[in-house]
């Protein structure tokens, strides 16, 4: 275990209690690297978390209506975001991210920070398996509540707050990014595109019953209401497919955490 580091812990044992909300990621260092302006979200809710992952360099839209309009160079681009949720456990300050979902498919990498507390109270993470240090910040979000969604094939988390959300939904079996980036080679564009962005990683605020996209994966989706919460308690999704059609679907949604 190795880490990088110019702010000082505690000390002190983190425990999952400790680690709910909404954390923003302020820097990564690792030798010869260092990144301030990844846009990273990690909502945390009991066990259950969602995690977006935006570069600062990701190319523009303009001009485009949907994703079937861009060149394959900018769709691989696009691409390099990460999106992934699922449960972590916590031992002796060793927080370990299982990902249920992954929009970059299946990875054999085991995910594990060391966490503590610098005296502002931000959250430090070395890493375990490999030599980096993360310097987050809680943003002023609760009470949270963390839901299972679910959508014909389509699985996922869905953290909310009285003002934020992190939707995380994608197929459990999602292909891999090299398996992704074969099919565009192929020439199977279209395949590609639904393999990809049929899935949504997507921080968002609420204005009254409507879920409003900030950021988001698929970048058609950003400035557009896609979630709608009912009178009857019924919860809606609206998602955009490659060649731009727009879809509107219940969500199946069950709560399986609370904190305050």
């Amino acid at each position: 275990m190795g880490a990088l580091t110019d702010v000082k812990s505690t000390g002190r044992t983190i425990t999952t209690a400790q680690l709910q909300g909404h954390w923003r990621r302020v820097w990564i260092k690792a030798p010869g690297f260092e990144d301030a302006r990844t846009r990273v979200h990690w909502m945390q809710c009991g066990a259950a978390y969602a995690d977006l992952r935006i570069p600062a360099d990701r190319p523009q839209i303009r001009g485009a209506h949907a994703l079937e309009d861009l060149p394959d160079k900018t769709i691989a681009r696009l691409m390099q975001a990460e999106g992934f949720a699922g449960s972590i456990t916590v031992k002796d300050s060793i927080c370990t991210w299982t990902r249920a979902i992954n929009w970059h498919g299946p990875t054999a990498d085991v995910d594990a920070g060391l966490m503590s507390f610098g005296p502002a109270g931000d959250l430090i993470e070395e890493g375990v398996h490999g030599v980096y240090t993360e310097l987050w910040q809680r943003e002023t979000d609760a009470p949270f509540e963390a839901l299972r969604v679910r959508h014909g094939a389509l699985e996922g988390w869905l953290l909310v707050t009285e003002n934020r959300f992190l939707l995380a939904i994608d197929r459990l079996d999602a292909p891999t990014q090299a398996e992704v980036e074969q099919m565009l080679g192929n020439g199977a564009r279209h395949e590609a595109l639904e393999a990809r962005f049929t899935g949504a990683y997507v921080l968002g605020h609420w204005a009254g019953g409507k879920g409003i996209a900030q950021v988001a994966t698929n970048p058609f989706l950003e400035n557009r209401p896609l979630l709608e919460r009912r009178p009857n308690g019924a919860l809606y999704w609206t998602t955009m497919r490659p060649d731009g059609h727009w879809i509107t679907a219940p969500l199946e949604a069950e709560t399986i955490a609370r904190s305050t």
